[in-house]
């Protein structure tokens, strides 16, 4: 018979994913609740909204003070910073009825700070248990119940099906939010969620339009697409491609040079930044677009400088048609330039769309030499 400490730390990276998963469904709830409102997941907290910052947790256990010391210290911590907070503690507790909202006790934050490291005095305490609510919830599963009909209600999915796989999307959706970007740009508004769906559904379409219609019946599409859009051409854009070892890098470049001639064939129209994903070369790319011609800005003023993003955004020369930004760079320069239009030409795996990118374009191509005949 295995020691119930033995079986409790086995589990130990099945409750941690599981709690990700409970906190990644009360933030698509709250996200859902607050349409017009901006979130920012893992913060200052887990979650905040408006003025309030949350705070989630998951117990299969009884409720306790012991249980919930951690996550109300680190919000008292930050309510020293800043008295006019709010805080809730969205949390799942085995005998607590979900629906129960409450605020904590003295006695419970007396408990709770009395090895607290840091000064503080008792007006900040009496402040503070006005400004904390503890909101017992749903357990995991009835949770996820709870996103679905969300789902199926707000995004339109058409069945419990469509559901689920539309919030294996928004869980992938929002990690990658969390994983690319610092503290303080992590925001997602209900128009980032249905954004993340809709690009998804043209993923599926395009694989979809491949396999039913055939390869040149899809290009044709595709060029009817890029050929009678109307081009916003004052719009700020990212233009991406999915690289591997076997492209051509001449072959690339000409695409690139088809590109920039779109979106930028006169003087103060705002040059594409063009970013590259997978196994490539940077040095090589670059090469073959300054010796096709493609005078580009990449903020670095020279091979090996140091990168500056605001060199990238406003080059000193106004001649260049062409911005190439590393992949590391993305989310600052999305947090920095209003970028309106994302197109991805992709080989294998479609590129997520930027949460800030308003529209996005996903085209699948067996070889870069297609999109010379498609642009």
């Amino acid at each position: 018979m295995k020691h119930p400490a033995m079986k409790k730390e086995r589990d130990g990276g099945y409750h941690a994913i599981k709690g990700f998963a409970y906190q990644f469904d009360a933030s698509l709830v709250r996200i859902f609740e607050n349409p017009s409102s901006a979130a920012e997941l893992e913060g200052k907290q887990d979650l905040s909204v408006e003025n309030y910052h949350i705070q989630v947790k998951h117990r299969s256990e009884k409720f306790s003070v012991s249980a919930i010391t951690s996550a109300v210290q680190l919000m008292f911590r930050q309510f020293q910073q800043d008295n006019s907070s709010q805080f809730i503690l969205h949390c799942h507790f085995a005998d607590q009825p979900p629906g129960l909202e409450r605020e904590l006790t003295q006695d419970e934050l007396d408990r709770i700070l009395d090895d607290f490291s840091d000064e503080y005095d008792y007006s900040t305490c009496s402040k503070f248990l006005s400004a904390c609510k503890i909101a017992f919830r749903e357990n995991y599963q009835a949770q996820f119940k709870q996103v679905l009909e969300l789902i199926k209600n707000r995004l339109n999915a058409r069945d419990e099906i469509e559901a689920t796989y539309y919030h294996a999307i928004l869980h992938g959706y929002l990690r990658d939010v969390v994983l690319s970007n610092p503290i303080g740009a992590r925001r997602v508004a209900f128009r980032s969620l249905r954004q993340a769906i809709s690009s998804a559904r043209t993923a599926i379409f395009e694989s979809a339009y491949v396999e039913q219609c055939g390869y040149e019946k899809y290009l044709k599409a595709v060029r009817k697409r890029y050929t009678l859009r109307t081009v916003n051409i004052a719009a700020e854009r990212i233009v991406s491609f999915e690289c591997d070892a076997t492209m051509d890098v001449d072959v690339l470049a000409e695409v690139v040079l088809l590109l920039r001639d779109k979106y930028c064939s006169k003087p103060g129209h705002p040059p594409p930044y063009v970013t590259f994903r997978g196994d490539f070369d940077s040095l090589e790319i670059k090469k073959a677009l300054w010796d096709a011609g493609a005078r580009f800005n990449d903020g670095t003023g020279y091979h090996g400088g140091l990168f500056r993003m605001q060199e990238l955004i406003s080059p000193p020369t106004s001649d260049l048609k062409l911005k190439v930004v590393d992949g590391e760079h993305l989310a600052l320069l999305m947090d920095s330039v209003r970028i309106k239009e994302f197109h991805d030409f992709y080989v294998t795996e479609i590129e997520r769309t930027p949460h800030k990118a308003s529209t996005a374009s996903h085209v699948f191509v067996r070889s870069f030499e297609d999109l010379l005949q498609v642009l």
